[in-house]
This record gives structure tokens, sequence and C-alpha cells, in this order.
């Protein structure tokens, strides 16, 4: 008898696969799973909406490495997201960073849930990019090259202290490298807001929009150079929002 499975998750990539049918990656509590779903490239195929990019589903599988979907749900369809061209490109740039970091060994529960409750507020938020933004902040904590905030990456001073992207954080004067790119007070006072920020938080952050560029840059330097990571995603973000 074939063993059932429940798995819920968002869905990150789709692929086709034969002539009918699509492979779809869904990020899990437990990590990144892939489901063969047969006959969803037909139009009339009642699992349609559960291979949509971001979509978060319930699904019922059968078998090991590649699954088989037997049946499932849309439990949220994020359609407010996808009505908004720059929401939508903003948060496929984060759904291309949960996939390449998927095999990554972090708590993947503790994502998945994080997860659910941002792009929840981002259906709503006017200001949302300060949302996504915290997601990319705390992953860096979980990708183990978290950026050290409150004393010196060389020593244990904690005063006259400037961030440096690739010392991965605060520098005193001594340690601060010389041609870094310079990141103001204020970006680093907001990186800090964000990356410590409680999503039960009732207040918004407060932050002007020349603040919210500088760390829109100084994330994806960060990215860059720690990860060797850019997303197809942000690059098409740059001609939508200008930066």
């Amino acid at each position: 008898m074939t063993r059932m499975e429940y798995i819920e998750g968002i869905v990150l990539r789709k692929l086709d696969y034969k002539e009918s049918s699509k492979i779809i990656h869904v990020y899990t509590e437990n990590g990144l799973r892939s489901v063969l779903v047969h006959g969803s490239r037909n139009m009339k195929s009642p699992f349609l909406n559960l291979v949509r990019v971001m979509n978060h589903v319930g699904l019922h599988v059968s078998g090991k490495d590649l699954l088989t979907l037997r049946d499932g749900d849309v439990l949220d369809d994020y359609h407010l997201v996808k009505e908004n061209l720059e929401k939508f490109t903003y948060s496929l740039h984060i759904l291309e960073i949960v996939y390449d970091f998927a095999n990554h060994d972090h708590d993947h529960g503790k994502l998945m849930k994080f997860l659910v409750k941002i792009f929840n507020i981002v259906q709503s938020a006017k200001n949302y990019e300060i949302y996504l933004n915290m997601v990319e902040l705390k992953m860096l904590n979980l990708l183990g090259v978290n950026p050290l905030f409150n004393r010196c990456v060389a020593c244990d001073q904690a005063i006259n202290l400037r961030f440096s992207v690739n010392e991965g954080g605060m520098c005193c004067a001594d340690h601060y490298p010389k041609g870094e790119m310079n990141v103001s007070k204020e970006a680093v006072a907001l990186m800090m807001e964000l990356y410590y920020y409680d999503v039960q938080n009732p207040e918004d952050p407060v932050y002007t929009e020349e603040t919210l560029k500088e760390i829109r840059h100084v994330i994806d330097r960060y990215y860059e150079y720690h990860l060797n990571f850019r997303s197809n995603s942000r690059r098409m973000l740059t001609g939508l929002i200008g930066y």
C-alpha cells in the first residue's frame, strides 16, 4: 500500500515535465521538497492553482525523493501581492534567496513560518519593501553570516564604530578597511532595527526613502560579498523601482 504524506509549504519554482505535467519545488518546514503534478499543464486540470509560484499550498503526496501529488489545496494565493508587479517581483527576489539556500542546514520550520507572516503583511502593507528587507537581514543569521552590530568585529571596541560590508559588521577606527563603501549611521540604525524586529510589533518601522534605498544597496552588496548571490528578480526590480 502506498504511504501518503501531507506537506505544507510555499511554491518556489515550477518546471515543465514531459508533455502534460509539472514539477514544483515547495519550501516546507523540513526544507525543499519536489513534487510531480501529473496533467497540470492541461488548462482543465484541477491542480492548475497548486503549481503557481508563491502559492501557499497543502499537499497530499506519495513517494520518496520525487513526490507525486495525489490531492491538495491552495491555502493562500497572495493575490494582492501578485496584482502589484513591483510587490510580486520583490517577493520573487525573496523566493529566489530561499530556493538558492534551501539545502543549507538551518531552521527551515522557523523560516517557513516567518515567510508566511511576512507575506501576509506584504499583502496589505503600502510600505511593503521594509518587511522584505527584514527577511533578507534576518536570513543572514540563519545562513551563518550575520552582521555584528554591537562591537567591532576585530576587537571589543564599542564606540566610534562604522559599518563595513566586507568585514561583516561594525569596525573601530583601527580596523575599518580602507576604500570601504560608506554606510550612514541612519542606514546602520535601520538595519539593526529590522534585524531585531519582532513582527508582532504593531508599530511599523520608521525610515526615510533615502535610507531605504541605501540599505537596499548595502544588503545587495552583503549578499554578493559573503554569499556570492544576486537574484535574477533583483535585476528586474532595478528596472521597476529605479534602484
